[in-house]
């Protein structure tokens, strides 16, 4: 398990590419996929994980930290998503490695609390159990609307149609 590097942006999309069996990794990233790995990597508060099994990454999170005003001591919060693992490596532990560290980064950066947030659908696929077996709470209500696309099918988030 390591941080990603700038190299590193067509496993990370293959990863997420094989997250179902059918997927196939993608031959070449597009410009916009470039731009954003470039982005994310000049980021001092975005880290972007890889876990690798014989050299192979299999599995991916990013950890974002965000600034905070709202404690007095100004601690940052941190929001951890996309964590994915292909599917043939699955429940081996590589998302709970990968979720360790990025809770040690964390910690070590000072946040206050960190966030995941996981869609219902993944209540009985071992997503929960992960976060729950990280000591993580499901305390809060999540909202989430799409301002620039449809919602993945299944999902009842809404959307806002550009003005």
């Amino acid at each position: 398990m390591r941080p990603a590097g700038h190299g590193d942006l067509l496993a990370v999309l293959g990863v997420h590419a094989a997250r179902d069996p059918d997927g196939e990794p993608p031959a070449r990233a597009t410009p916009r996929q470039q731009e954003a790995w470039q982005r994310m990597m000049r980021s001092p508060d975005v880290t972007v994980y890889c876990g690798e099994v014989d050299g192979r990454v299999v599995g991916t999170a990013t950890l974002t930290t965000l600034p905070n005003v709202a404690y007095v001591d100004c601690s940052p919060a941190a929001v951890i998503e996309a964590v994915v693992v292909v599917h043939d490596h699955r429940r081996r532990g590589i998302a709970t490695e990968i979720m360790r560290r990025a809770l040690a980064d964390a910690r070590a950066a000072g946040c206050d609390k960190v966030q995941v947030v996981s869609h219902k659908r993944h209540a009985t696929d071992g997503a929960h159990r992960l976060y729950t077996g990280l000591r993580f709470v499901p305390e809060a209500e999540g909202f989430r609307l799409y301002l620039r696309r449809s919602p993945p099918a299944g999902s009842a988030a809404g959307t806002v149609s550009p003005s």
